[in-house]
């Protein structure tokens, strides 16, 4: 399975093969925050909601290797869910995942001349001549990996607390010290994880 060509042309560029494994990557982002639900109080219900929904994430962008993937899982899981919980007063709406995921793929997959390219998109008095750009050689090392891992955890243990407490969870149960030592254990845990991004060759 992580052998096969999953991306054809520019990004996104999936195959329907490619689009597929994405699908099933958010139906298990489902079933994994169905049975670890919506989190109640910091300690330890932020960390295992962050190492949790990160496997999915993971799993997908190792597997396709395309820029986006990890947001591209959340949006998929993430639209019906919330439809669902319009049409059903009593089920409670999903965590807020996307802003994290987003999060995950820039650190992940942004460099220095990804940056840089911006400044081509910019309107310019007159017409220049470009050359074309040169793909951008993207190696997932283990400390880049790692680096966005730590950086979910983060983002969703700063997002989730006011999610949780305006949605009735016990404003005791998140304390500062608490959600604080919650967070740390989720960056730590989400960058661990995240480590075996770096266990195949490189993506373009």
């Amino acid at each position: 399975m992580t052998e096969g060509p999953y991306r054809v042309g520019p990004w996104p560029g999936l195959t329907p093969t490619g689009a597929l494994i994405l699908l099933g990557c958010a139906i298990v982002l489902g079933v994994a925050t169905t049975l670890v639900g919506n989190p109640r109080r910091a300690l330890p219900d932020l960390s295992i909601l962050a190492v949790t929904t990160l496997i999915p994430l993971i799993f997908g962008t190792r597997i396709v290797r395309a820029p986006g993937a990890a947001s591209a899982i959340c949006g998929a899981y993430l639209m019906p869910r919330t439809l669902l919980s319009l049409m059903e007063p009593g089920l409670e709406p999903p965590p807020l995942l996307l802003v994290p995921a987003l999060a995950f793929d820039l650190a992940l997959w942004v460099r220095a001349a990804d940056v840089a390219r911006l400044a081509h998109g910019l309107p310019r008095r007159g017409r220049v001549w470009r050359k074309r750009p040169r793909p951008i050689h993207r190696r997932l090392d283990w400390w880049r990996a790692a680096f966005a891992g730590g950086v979910y955890g983060l983002v969703l243990s700063a997002v989730e607390p006011p999610f949780a407490m305006l949605y009735g969870a016990e404003p005791a149960q998140w304390s500062p010290a608490d959600v604080g030592l919650a967070g740390s254990l989720a960056v730590v845990g989400c960058g661990l994880v995240a480590l075996s991004l770096s266990a195949r060759g490189t993506a373009s």
